[in-house]
C-alpha cells in the first residue's frame, strides 16, 4: 500500500492563488485507507480551501469527484469533460496518480496535494511499516 500525507493547507492555498475554479479528486484506494485522500478528506481540504479564500475575500469555487483509482486511466476517464472547466486539478492521489491524472488531461493544470512518504504494510490500524 501506497502511504502519503496531505501538504499543508498554505501550500495548497498558494498553489491554487491564481485559480477561480479548482476540480479536488480524491482516489478510492490506498490514500483512503492512509486517510489522506479519500472521499472524507477530498471534502474537509475543499471546505478549508474555500474557508480561506473567503476570509482573504477572494472566494473560490472547489468542487470534488473521487475516482476508484487514480493510477489507472479507466478510472479516470470518465474526468475528462469535467476537467475541462477547472483553472486546475488538485489530485488527492499518491505520486503515480497525480501523474497519471497530468499525463491522460494535458490541456489540464494538475497539482498534487499529497506527499507521498513509503509503501507499507498496515500492521495494526492507523499504523503503517515501511516495507520499500
Amino acid at each position: 500500500m501506497i502511504v502519503a500525507e496531505r501538504k499543508p493547507l498554505e501550500a495548497l492555498a498558494r498553489m491554487v492563488e491564481k485559480c477561480e475554479k479548482v476540480l479536488a479528486v480524491g482516489c478510492g484506494t490506498c490514500v483512503t485507507v492512509c486517510f489522506s485522500g479519500g472521499r472524507q478528506e477530498v471534502a474537509t481540504l475543499a471546505a478549508s480551501l474555500r474557508m480561506k479564500r473567503k476570509l482573504d475575500g477572494r472566494p473560490l469555487v472547489v468542487d470534488e469527484a473521487l475516482v476508484q483509482r487514480q493510477c489507472e486511466w479507466e478510472y479516470i476517464d470518465p474526468l475528462a469533460e469535467q476537467v475541462k472547466k477547472y483553472d486546475a486539478v488538485l489530485s488527492l492521489g499518491c505520486g503515480v496518480g497525480a501523474q497519471t491524472l497530468a499525463e491522460r488531461f494535458p490541456a489540464t493544470r494538475v497539482l498534487p496535494a499529497l506527499d507521498t512518504l513509503f509503501m507499507g504494510l498496515p500492521t495494526e490500524q492507523g499504523v503503517w511499516e515501511e516495507r520499500c
